[in-house]
């Protein structure tokens, strides 16, 4: 396997970002406005903005350190992951009315060069049983974990996962094979009704929902400080 084990990071434009370097992605993508789409920053995990949002409030909670599965990240550091998801979440359904959680994690067998695999959880404004509906259509075999600890109850398993879930309640689809590209992100698509490809980072900047997402946040947690 080239580059890709958990905690060494071999060229990852995420976790470069994350680092401070200064020719990102990010950086040449928005060109200095903003200057950050990082809204919160523990020891651990950092809250930032989706590069090209599929929606306004479309956020990641990215682990610092490298890891293949969010699930992993959760297992060392429990309590602290817990607490970022939760300002995270409860941000986004307080201030867009709807939240869902989802990650595609990936394990050891999976994982490209070049720490492409950088786990990241996505909190954006969706309704999730609409999104668990398009995962049932795709017979995607769908267990249901009661409580959001029972996450790191999966990290261990050699299997990648796809996890979707409303911050309590969780459903995961452990992958024996392969699923489409950006599987979740597209499937969240189709719930918004973004048509296809325009779902795809790749191909699809949204810059003012970055910029109006940080604005948004930044508005909000200066009215609390005031």
């Amino acid at each position: 396997m080239s580059g890709a084990r958990e905690g060494k990071c071999d060229g990852s434009d995420l976790c470069a970002e994350l680092s401070g370097a200064a020719s990102t992605e990010f950086g040449r993508t928005y060109q200095g406005d903003p200057q950050s789409r990082v809204l919160l920053e523990t020891i651990n995990f950092a809250v930032v903005v989706d590069i090209s949002p599929l929606v306004e409030g479309h956020l990641l909670v990215v682990p610092k350190k490298h890891y293949l599965s969010f699930a992993r990240a959760m297992s060392d550091y429990r309590h602290e992951a817990l607490g970022v998801i939760q300002k995270a979440r409860d941000w986004v359904r307080k201030t867009y009315g709807e939240v869902t959680l989802f990650e595609h994690g990936s394990t050891a067998d999976q994982a490209g060069g070049a720490c492409i695999a950088h786990a990241h959880l996505h909190v954006l404004p969706v309704e999730t049983k609409r999104l668990v509906a398009v995962m049932q259509r795709d017979a995607l075999d769908l267990s249901v974990l009661p409580d959001i600890t029972g996450w790191t109850d999966i990290a261990d398993g050699r299997l990648p996962y796809l996890l979707c879930s409303d911050g309590e309640l969780s459903f995961v689809a452990l992958l024996s094979g392969r699923v489409r590209h950006q599987y979740l992100r597209s499937a969240s698509a189709e719930v918004l009704g973004i048509p296809d490809p325009q779902w795809d980072w790749s191909l699809v900047v949204r810059r003012d929902l970055l910029r109006g997402t940080v604005r948004r946040y930044r508005n909000a947690i200066s009215g609390l400080a005031g």
